[in-house]
């Protein structure tokens, strides 16, 4: 590429990277004003969903509670002059910045901000029409304004980003990793598809070969200085300490993303160089890693007990007549019991009779065994086509609906709602060292390991992601999961 300028100040890696990428600050300004982010759209779109959101919940309200002398959309205009307002407002709490922290879809994270946002918001509009030439808003306008916001904001936003995702695709990924690194990233990207990513191009160590990668590999670091100069990538991840590139390279490769607006990302070879729940802290420019420990407090832990038994009870209860009838389906079908009951191991290790609506035939766990020559996993036992599956549990497993008696043993306080997967007292002897640490925490009906793939999941990443519950608890946390569980039974993903 003579003739051409690069993109990176200085740099000495072989392969050509100190000639493509040596690039003085005024041309990255260029590149970076070529090439907006990928986001740059879509932020504006979402303020102009908010500002719809806004305008048109104050109408309805004022149309739905009533009892306003003059036209209730002419009165619904004099929330025009505090757009901006409202969008500092929103924007202080994050709503309109790139997710460049974190890879966790955002749709569920927006519930806490906008709530939080509209509480102040709405106390402020409130004020404002007492100053106002119009009649003041009531009690039960503010009601059902803030209902009507919180509804619309929360549904605009979702919509808005839905679209933008159908328009741009999802975000394209460029790896800097060995083979079988980039591999990992592609499966895991793929089976997530909420994550908005893809793995679109790799470069890995020469003569590795790229079987079943199916991207678009740069075989130096010009093809990797051509992909960034061309925009033909939103985010580049690097691996750490492998023999690529240096660290002083893989620094000014981060100093280059952000100048072009690109997303950088690294992550280390060794995964204990940085397990779940750690915060980075810094004391003048030093980073620190602060680890936190995977013990929950009394009142988290009366929190959680709390929500259990209030979603529980009532769920229960509505599921009392369904429940009787897959009882009955399940004795219709074989004539067996309608119940399945089997030892796991809880939390501190202590020991339960785990409920399920029996799937499949008596004694099935005789066969483990031998079919464990079979499993997809070597460490857990993991089929495509199960053969001690009934006709009607089948159907259960695909529905979930055979996890239904486990809402008793909430009930009880053997498991919650949300927690670590609960083991079979076989499979938890195969867990080791740090990964006890999963049992600091009651076991839960769902969770992470649900959430993200269920039998999807290797066995050993399904420890650490359970880990990861423990040292990272939150009571929001709990919710978000409820509420993602849904989408994921329904779509049967991961089920077995």
């Amino acid at each position: 590429m003579e003739g051409e300028t690069g993109l990176m100040e200085s740099g000495t890696v072989s392969g050509g990277i100190s000639g493509e990428l040596q690039t003085p600050a005024r041309v990255d300004r260029l590149v970076a004003s070529r090439h907006r982010d990928r986001d740059y759209g879509l932020r504006r779109f979402l303020f102009l969903a908010d500002t719809l959101a806004l305008f048109s919940s104050l109408e309805l309200a004022l149309w739905v509670v009533g009892d306003r002398r003059g036209q209730p959309e002419v009165d619904a205009l004099w929330i025009v002059p505090t757009i901006l307002v409202w969008f500092l407002l929103l924007r202080a709490y994050g709503l309109y910045q790139r997710p460049l922290r974190k890879f966790e879809p955002t749709h569920l994270d927006d519930v806490s901000s906008v709530f939080h946002a509209l509480v102040i918001g709405t106390l402020g509009l409130w004020v404002w029409f007492r100053f106002m030439p119009v009649q003041r808003l009531g009690l039960e306008d503010v009601i059902a304004f803030g209902v009507f916001a919180f509804l619309l904001l929360i549904s605009f936003r979702a919509a808005v980003r839905i679209i933008g995702l159908r328009l741009r695709g999802p975000e394209r990924v460029l790896v800097i990793a060995p083979l079988a690194d980039v591999k990992i990233l592609q499966r895991k990207f793929g089976n997530h598809p909420e994550y908005e990513m893809e793995v679109v191009s790799a470069m890995t160590v020469a003569g590795e070969g790229h079987e079943g990668l199916d991207l678009d590999i740069c075989e130096d670091f010009d093809d990797v200085g051509h992909m960034l100069r061309a925009g033909e990538v939103d985010h580049l991840i690097v691996q750490l300490n492998q023999t690529l590139i240096s660290q002083e390279e893989i620094a000014e490769l981060m100093r280059t993303c952000h100048r072009a607006r690109i997303r950088f990302g690294t992550f280390p070879r060794e995964k204990s160089l940085l397990p779940p729940g750690v915060d980075v802290n810094h004391v003048e420019g030093t980073g620190f890693l602060s680890y936190h420990p995977p013990v929950l407090s009394r009142s988290s832990q009366v929190i959680k007990r709390a929500m259990d038994l209030a979603i529980t009870v009532p769920l229960l209860i509505l599921c009392a007549i369904p429940m009787a009838i897959i009882a009955l389906v399940i004795k219709l079908d074989d004539g067996g019991d309608f119940l399945f009951s089997q030892t796991r191991v809880g939390r501190d290790g202590e020991r339960f009779q785990l409920l399920k609506f029996r799937t499949m035939i008596p004694d099935a766990d005789a066969l483990v065994a031998e079919l464990m020559a079979k499993s997809l996993d070597p460490d857990w036992l993991v089929m495509e086509d199960d053969p001690r599956i009934t006709r009607a549990g089948r159907f259960l497993r695909r529905s979930s609906l055979d996890e239904l008696p486990q809402l008793w043993n909430v009930v009880r306080g053997d498991m919650s709602l949300v927690g670590p997967r609960p083991l079979p007292i076989r499979d938890d002897e195969a867990v080791r060292g740090w990964g006890r640490h999963r049992l600091d925490c009651i076991p839960g009906v769902t969770g992470w390991w649900q959430v993200l793939g269920r039998n999807d999941i290797p066995f050993r990443e399904m420890v650490e992601i359970d880990y990861a519950y423990v040292t990272s608890w939150t009571f929001w946390g709990d919710v978000k999961l409820l509420a993602r569980t849904v989408p994921v039974v329904l779509s049967r993903r991961g089920s077995n």
